[in-house]
């Protein structure tokens, strides 16, 4: 390769993989240089193996409706398939599935590999070359130009792990650290934070007396998640997971070991961790009151030995963790594999981006993943699609594009990241997003396979699946009007395993899908009349050089948080904290005034 590129994406992680992907798609004839530290870790589940969950499960099918890579990654690897929250209505349902993790680095490199404009590049970034506000490269062992750079550090920025008092530098066991991006991004006048998080303790599981732990199986049916999957599904053996639990006994100890455990303790240099996924150490002390909670014994691989422990992240020491681990069910005489550990990281604070992920503060450069202060493979990996795909548009001289809260998980996501400032790694939730009823799991090919074929992004085989899938979904509805069971399909008592009897010629999963249109239908309406409602003002955009210190009547609190945010639109500022509405007022008349004298 020479020393000119069109687009550069650092970092081989989840966020990563799908900024290279994205790029590559919307630019078929450009140069996607692809650095990372070990090209054979792109793709490394470093944490839990698993994709999906709630909140979760939408944005993995959207980055599949999008014609990411994720999806049909974990369709070719899923060793355990199951639909979340079916107790609810299918608006909150969340697809999950258990990946053999060394399969999936494996499926994900492959399908890497077959993209001819994608080179891998192994490095490690010393400085980013930028010139008037504008990136104009970054510097490895000398330098490597492109229009566009996607930044996706993971948990590698001045990376620091910690077992007890035991420290280590860098942002995966076995790795290294990246510390001179740190220090680029600060010179460069980037707002840096810093965040904690961990993982558990992996056993061998041929010492845990696997059999007489209670189950957790999988679907008997299990539903992929791309709308591509493999011919034959599930391609691996299905496997099933064990439940055990932690004990008083073992509560007592952590607690009598606090002041050992760093992620608690106060020793490591971070704001927060995640508050959705605590540390058990956080667990004992903020619900005190529990005498045990639940661990997931969850393999690692499909015929491997390694066994995940779902429910206990830790960074108490390894002689407190060998103590621990024993006193769980089944687990008497489990073999430690590997210790439990926290890491410390550096993230860039996401309000210096826009929805776009791209930096306010320089022309070209793109953030992606942990760096942007978020947790978990599937929302780097959404930002990843959305950011390689904007620096793909950024080298072609097009707009770059920005998707709302009203139009995909991704797009709630990136709204709450540019709006507020994380004290904690930001997670997915159903409960984040407002108009959850219109972004269903099973609808994202409906909302987003269109968007993503006007971008160029989504192949002919993809659009061929969808179009066919139109059809077929508007003779289902056609035949529930001929057949005159509308109203039957709105009974709340009329169960779906009925109606799809009586539709037995049709895709059950369509059918289904169908009849939750109809059922939603009345509140789906009020929805879209309130987004109707909205549009104007949330789409409006603040002009780039209006000063909000010269806005007549705006408070100095307002004032103070327009210039930190810098918010893209009315929407997003009316989301801000300490903006009211009365404030929104005054700067839309600001907008007008401005816009009037150009």
């Amino acid at each position: 390769m020479d020393n000119r590129v069109d687009v550069i994406v650092i970092g081989g992680g989840h966020a990563g993989v799908e900024a290279a992907w994205a790029a590559s798609s919307a630019l078929p004839k450009g140069k996607i240089a692809f650095v990372t530290m070990d090209a054979s870790t792109i793709g490394v589940m470093s944490c839990n193996p698993a994709i999906g969950g709630l909140g979760k499960g939408q944005i993995v099918r959207e980055i599949d409706a999008l014609g990411g890579v994720m999806a049909r990654a974990i369709d070719a690897t899923g060793i355990m398939f199951k639909m979340l929250n079916t107790s609810k209505g299918p608006a909150v349902w969340g697809p999950r599935a258990q990946a053999d993790k060394d399969a999936y680095r494996d499926e994900v490199q492959r399908m890497i590999a077959t993209r001819n404009n994608i080179e891998i590049i192994e490095a490690t970034v010393e400085e980013l070359i930028v010139e008037d506000g504008v990136l104009q490269g970054v510097m490895l062992d000398g330098p490597l130009y492109a229009k566009a750079v996607v930044l996706t550090t993971g948990t590698f920025m001045r990376g620091l792990m910690h077992t007890g008092d035991e420290q280590s530098k860098g942002g995966r066991v076995g790795e290294g650290t990246a510390d001179t991006i740190s220090s680029a991004l600060t010179s460069l006048g980037f707002e840096l934070g810093r965040l904690k998080t961990g993982t558990p303790a992996r056993l061998s599981k041929k010492s845990i007396d696997w059999d007489n732990l209670p189950s957790q199986l999988g679907d008997a049916e299990p539903v992929p998640f791309s709308d591509l999957p493999p011919k034959t599904f599930p391609v691996l053996s299905q496997v099933d997971c064990r439940i055990t639990a932690t004990t008083p006994e073992m509560h007592q100890l952590i607690k009598d070991n606090l002041d050992r455990a760093p992620m608690y303790s106060g020793a490591i240099d971070a704001e927060s961790g995640p508050r959705y996924c605590p540390s058990i150490e956080d667990k004992v002390v903020r619900f005190a009151e529990r005498e045990s909670h639940h661990v997931f014994l969850e393999p690692e691989t499909v015929d491997g030995d390694s066994v995940y422990c779902n429910g206990i992240s830790t960074s108490l020491p390894s002689d407190i963790q060998e103590q621990i681990i024993p006193m769980m069910a089944g687990c008497k005489d489990a073999i430690i594999l590997q210790m439990g550990y926290a890491v410390e990281y550096d993230i860039v604070r996401p309000h210096q981006i826009n929805a776009t992920c791209e930096t306010k503060l320089v022309q070209g450069l793109f953030l992606a993943g942990q760096i942007n202060g978020t947790s978990g493979y599937e929302e780097a990996a959404g930002q990843g699609l959305l950011a390689g795909l904007n620096a793909a548009r950024k080298v072609n001289g097009e707009d770059e594009v920005t998707l709302g809260r009203d139009q995909a998980y991704i797009g709630v996501m990136m709204d709450d990241l540019v709006t507020t400032l994380p004290r904690e790694p930001y997670r997915m939730f159903t409960s984040r997003a407002e108009h959850r009823l219109l972004l269903r799991a099973d609808n994202s090919d409906e909302r987003l396979t269109p968007f993503g074929r006007e971008l160029g992004i989504v192949c002919d085989e993809r659009w061929e699946v969808w179009e066919q899938r139109k059809q077929e979904i508007y003779t289902i509805k056609t035949e529930i009007e001929k057949r005159k069971l509308s109203q039957l399909a709105k009974r709340s008592d009329t169960t779906i395993k009925e109606l799809q009897a009586k539709l037995s010629e049709f895709d059950s999963r369509l059918v289904h899908r169908v009849v939750s249109d109809i059922r939603y239908a009345g509140y789906i309406v009020r929805q879209q009349a309130e987004i109707k409602r909205q549009a104007k003002t949330e789409g409006r955009k603040i002009p780039t050089d209006l000063n909000p210190s010269e806005i007549s009547g705006l408070r100095n609190e307002a004032v103070d948080v327009l210039k930190e945010f810098k918010p893209a639109t009315l929407g997003q500022a009316s989301r801000l904290a300490g903006i009211t509405p009365a404030d929104i007022t005054l700067i839309s008349i600001a907008i007008g005034r401005f816009n009037s004298t150009i």
